[in-house]
C-alpha cells in the first residue's frame, strides 16, 4: 500500500484518509476523494470545471453547486487538519488549482512515512539490530548445512541438509509471493503491450472481450509514452443488469509511483478512450 506525503499531510489512497503530523485524520468520501486526486495529479495547474465534472462525475449531469460544495468541504478538511502550504485556489472563469509549496513524495512502505513523526535513533537502531539478527540466523543455518556436507556425510545427515535447504527455499519463495497484492498476480490476466506500456486485462463480466480490438483501439489513439504496467479488472455491475464496472491500477516500472482508477459504469467500445483518459490522469506515474 502506497502513501503520498503532501507537506505536513499523508494521503492513504486505499482508505481515502488524510492524516496530519499530529495523527489527526479525515476520511474523504469517494466523490471528494476523486476531486482531490485529480487536483493533486494536476498540482500547480488549473483544472477546469468541465474536467472535474467529466472525470469525477463520469459524465452525469449535475449543477455547478455540486462541485462548489465538494470544494468547500475539501477546504474545510484542510483547515481542520491545519494543512501547511496546501490550498485549493479558485481560478476565475476556469476552475480550481491545488497549490502546494513543496514537492510531494510517494512511498510504498509504512515505515517510510515516519519522517513526519521523526523516528528516534533508538527505534532505528532496533530495526537495524533485527535485520542483523536475521542475517546472522540465516548465516548460522548456512554454516550448519555446509559443515554437514564437508564432514563424513551419512544418509541421515544428507537428508537433513536437503530438507533444511528445501525449507529455506520454500520460505523465501512464500515470503516473496505473499508480499504481492492479489490483483497484481499477472498470471490471472490477459496481457498485451502498446509501446512501453504493458496492459493486463481481467474480464469477470458476462461480455466476451476482444483483446485485439481493444489493442488496436488503443494504438489508434497514439498514447503518450508511459513506461508502466496497467492492470484492468472488469466486473458485472452490482447496481444494474447488463452494465459493467471497472477498476484500474497503474504502476511505474522504474519507480514506486502508482495510482488507481475506477468507473461504476462503462461501455466496452469506450474502453480505449477510458484507458487513454486514465493514463492522462496518472501523469505523475508516467513521467
Amino acid at each position: 500500500m502506497h502513501k503520498i506525503i503532501i507537506a505536513n499531510l499523508v494521503l492513504e489512497p486505499e482508505s481515502r484518509t488524510l492524516t496530519n503530523q499530529f495523527g489527526h485524520k479525515v476520511m474523504l468520501r469517494p466523490l471528494p476523494y476523486e476531486v482531490f486526486r485529480l487536483l493533486l495529479d494536476q498540482q500547480g495547474k488549473s483544472v477546469s470545471r468541465d474536467q472535474l465534472f467529466n472525470a469525477c462525475w463520469e459524465g452525469m449531469v449535475v449543477t455547478d453547486q455540486a462541485l462548489t460544495n465538494v470544494i468547500s468541504n475539501l477546504r474545510r478538511n484542510l483547515v481542520q487538519l491545519k494543512a501547511e502550504n496546501v490550498t485549493i485556489k479558485t481560478v476565475s472563469k476556469i476552475g480550481y488549482l491545488l497549490a502546494i509549496e513543496q514537492p510531494i513524495t510517494i512511498v510504498e512502505h509504512k515505515n517510510e512515512v515516519e519522517p513526519l513523526k521523526k523516528q528516534s535513533e533508538s527505534s532505528s537502531t532496533t530495526a537495524i539490530n533485527k535485520i542483523s539478527k536475521k542475517e546472522s540466523f540465516n548465516k548460522k543455518i548456512a554454516d550448519a548445512i555446509l559443515k554437514q556436507l564437508v564432514t563424513k556425510p551419512s544418509v541421515k545427515s544428507v537428508s537433513c541438509c536437503v530438507l533444511l535447504i528445501a525449507l529455506i527455499i520454500v520460505g523465501v519463495v512464500h515470503q516473496r509471493y505473499v508480499s504481492i497484492p492479489h490483483f497484481l498476480v499477472s498470471n490471472n490476466y490477459e496481457h498485451f503491450s502498446v509501446n512501453n506500456t504493458d496492459f493486463y486485462l481481467l474480464n469477470k463480466t458476462k461480455e466476451k472481450t476482444d483483446i485485439e480490438k481493444i489493442k488496436s483501439g488503443i494504438e489508434s489513439l497514439n498514447l503518450a509514452e508511459c513506461n508502466a504496467n496497467v492492470y484492468i479488472r472488469m466486473y458485472d455491475s452490482v447496481y444494474e443488469d447488463d452494465t459493467y464496472s471497472l477498476k484500474g491500477y497503474i504502476e511505474a516500472k522504474n519507480n514506486n509511483r502508482n495510482g488507481n482508477y475506477s468507473l461504476s459504469q462503462f461501455s466496452y467500445d469506450d474502453l480505449p478512450n477510458i484507458i487513454d483518459e486514465a493514463l492522462k490522469r496518472a501523469k505523475l506515474v508516467c513521467d
